[in-house]
Order: C-alpha cells, then sequence, then structure tokens
C-alpha cells in the first residue's frame, strides 16, 4: 500500500479506537497520545495535513516482516513524528512527539 492508503488506514484505527502502544523508555517524551498530552483526534489532525514527502517506511528492527510508518507533518510550525505499524486490524503506536528542534 502506498502513503494515502496507509494514513487513512492508520486515521480509520485512531478514530475507531483500534490502537494500542508499544512499549519503551522515554514513554514521557517519545510517546505524546500514551500518555494523554495529545488525543487521537489531534493525531487525526496531523495525519491529514501529512503530506507525501512526509512520509517514510521501514521494516521494524525486530520483526522485518512488519512495516513501520513514520509520517512527519508539520503543524503550527513545529515537526511531528508519528510512528505506528499494524498487527492485523490494529494500530501499534511506536511514538507521537514533536520534533526537539521544532524544525
Amino acid at each position: 500500500m502506498g502513503f494515502r492508503e496507509e494514513r487513512e488506514r492508520l486515521i480509520a484505527a485512531l478514530d475507531e479506537g483500534r490502537f494500542q502502544h508499544e512499549i519503551r523508555g522515554a514513554v514521557e517524551e517519545k510517546n505524546l497520545l500514551a500518555i494523554g498530552d495529545v488525543s487521537a483526534q489531534e493525531v487525526i489532525g496531523m495525519l491529514r495535513r501529512c503530506r507525501g514527502d512526509q512520509h517514510r517506511s521501514s521494516p521494524h528492527n525486530r520483526d522485518r516482516k512488519v512495516t513501520v510508518h513514520e509520517f512527519m507533518p508539520v503543524t503550527n510550525r513545529e515537526r511531528w513524528y508519528i510512528k505506528a505499524y499494524f498487527l492485523e486490524d490494529e494500530a501499534w503506536f511506536i511514538s507521537v512527539h514533536r520534533s526537539e528542534t521544532g524544525q
């Protein structure tokens, strides 16, 4: 699937509550969705503003068969990083955070 299909698939998972969070260190800094600093609706808004050149995908570092999607929208002059993958029909978020440099 391409950028648009994956973006819409992730938006649908957020909208329908079909998402989890990957457990990792520094969750307070790297997954603002998991700790409630941003809502699913806010992430949906960011994804809707994301362009194709603000997306990349790569194999997951623990399971090369799983594709991780990284969306990098800019909103209010801040670069955001939204990293997620799918296991079956459920989205798993690795991170949702602002750029440390704000660029």
